[in-house]
């Protein structure tokens, strides 16, 4: 199925600290909210944070087998019970190695399983992450979700705008990313994901968790951007919890994208 548009909505969760099943119960109640009418759209794709199960521990006991996740499992049933895709990042193990791993869960088309890609964090923050965790290797990455080409990010990934270089030959739509980005950086981040969208002429969406951890304090600041750099997102409560949401169009992108054809330049 291929769509013009594509509704989004971002929770800005506040996870209780290594607490995944207290978090995941918690969601459960937002998204039945959600899709009870809570918000004035029915969201095509609802993302949340970074290391949104479990706040962004380094503890290693929280990593999630990347073959049997539990967080995982919770996303497949979220996204085929109520009809819509699922991003966040989880922390997963495989064999001795451990990725900070954004999952996208997109809904069954009819009958069957929800269907699962990744990504993995390439640019790991010093001071701890990059000492705990081990640097992915999928650069360029997209996923297709209702005719839509999504490029996903995590975090710190997104002070690195060579991760996101976009091209005429084959664009992406979509710059997704997942945060714990502190309170501290908030001015960095609006215009990091501003220039994400200015550079590449593309979507780019940014939702980051609030409340604290033991560390370090978030205000959320999600926002949707547009390919011209401009706010589109809206904000709302839904079980106490912010949720940023908007409509994304493509074919004023597109139309864009025909009269100034800098993609074109990029080899």
């Amino acid at each position: 199925m291929t769509q013009d548009t594509l509704n989004i909505a971002l929770v800005e969760f506040s996870p209780v600290w290594e607490s995944p099943a207290e978090n995941l119960g918690t969601l459960d109640r937002v998204f039945t909210q959600i899709a009870g009418g809570a918000l004035p759209l029915k969201p095509d794709l609802v993302v949340l944070p970074e290391f949104f199960a479990v706040g962004f521990t380094m503890n290693p006991d929280v990593a999630e087998p990347s073959d049997s996740s539990a967080t995982l499992s919770w996303m497949e049933k979220t996204a085929s019970r109520f009809g819509c895709a699922v991003a966040g990042s989880v922390p997963v193990k495989s064999g001795r190695e451990r990725y900070n791993r954004m999952f996208f869960v997109t809904p069954p088309v009819s009958v069957g399983k929800a269907d699962a890609d990744f990504y993995d964090k390439s640019y790991l923050f010093f001071g701890g992450e990059d000492a705990n965790y081990s640097r992915g290797t999928l650069r360029g990455k997209v996923f297709s979700f209702r005719g839509w080409r999504i490029l996903p990010g995590i975090c710190f990934d997104m002070r690195f705008p060579e991760l996101a270089r976009n091209s005429g030959a084959e664009p992406y739509d979509l710059y997704l990313n997942v945060a714990n980005w502190p309170v501290a950086r908030n001015a960095a981040a609006d215009i990091l994901l501003k220039a994400r969208s200015i550079e590449n002429v593309c979507w780019s969406v940014f939702c980051n968790r609030t409340g604290a951890d033991p560390l370090l304090e978030y205000s959320g600041n999600s926002a949707i951007i547009d390919y011209r750099g401009r706010s589109r997102g809206k904000r709302y409560t839904v079980e106490g919890v912010p949720v940023v949401c908007g409509t994304l169009e493509k074919a004023p992108m597109l139309r864009f994208r025909s009269g100034f054809p800098i993609l074109d330049l990029v080899r």
